[in-house]
């Protein structure tokens, strides 16, 4: 296993808000977490991350325990995309993208041509060439979500997180950079709350109450029972022309 969570806790002023959550992330599959707001999602993926600091278990990083690794360490091996990170307003979109060569770069490995190359690249995969100029406060949110992504994909992680990417993203976005994600040769875990966008993954992990319910693929865990108690809602499964499930939501009556 390529990322490992095993019994994670974490607490704040001594309420529990994520209990006993073990998780075994496979190389190169893609993980979707869902659940409603409030679940967990975020939290669980910032303690994979080691932004946050578990107050029980601990995450294992290609078999490596995570505390023992220096920043620089992780940061050649994973990236994060939050849901709102902040960028300093008198940057532009090159500036924010070439962050992602931080880990990678040191008094014995200044920047190189070959920088320049994945920083473009980076950019190209987010559909943003040819506006490395801009400023930051020019952008929408939906361009600034993109340019977050360009900048982690600079990383180039073996472990790609994402909290919900695709928020703030038009359509057209949306299911470019979860087409992007899904075709990276390294291995994603990815927070969504759009269980129709959950089904393309390979497995999917549901979060409830600061705890993880169940992991599975995604025909084996969405359920109309498990929709039901975990979401609220009712639902029922239709098939679409190219053979693929898609799920219509109505209110529990």
């Amino acid at each position: 296993m390529i990322l490992t969570a095993e019994k994670l806790g974490w607490k704040v002023r001594g309420i529990s808000i994520l209990q006993n959550v073990s998780l075994d992330v496979e190389e190169g599959e893609t993980l979707g977490l869902i659940g409603p707001n409030g679940s967990g999602k975020s939290t669980l993926l910032k303690l994979l991350a080691g932004i946050l600091t578990p107050s029980s278990g601990h995450v294992s990083l290609q078999g490596q325990a995570m505390a023992r690794m220096s920043r620089r360490q992780v940061g050649q091996t994973l990236a994060f995309v939050e849901q709102q990170s902040d960028t300093f307003e008198r940057l532009t979109v090159r500036d924010a993208v070439e962050l992602g060569r931080t880990a990678w770069l040191s008094a014995l490995r200044p920047w190189s041509a070959e920088d320049d190359r994945i920083v473009r690249e980076a950019l190209r995969q987010v559909d943003m060439s040819g506006m490395e100029k801009r400023s930051w406060h020019t952008l929408s949110g939906g361009e600034k979500q993109r340019v977050h992504i360009a900048r982690a994909l600079a990383q180039q992680p073996k472990i790609l997180l994402l909290d919900e990417p695709t928020n703030h993203l038009d359509i057209q976005h949306q299911l470019s950079i979860l087409g992007l994600v899904k075709a990276l040769p390294i291995t994603s875990v990815i927070a969504l709350h759009d269980l129709n966008q959950a089904m393309t993954c390979d497995r999917i992990g549901v979060m409830s109450k600061g705890t993880l319910l169940a992991v599975g693929t995604p025909t084996e865990i969405l359920t109309l029972d498990l929709i039901r108690d975990v979401f609220g809602v009712t639902a029922r499964f239709i098939r679409d022309t190219d053979g693929s499930h898609l799920i219509r939501f109505q209110s529990i009556q």
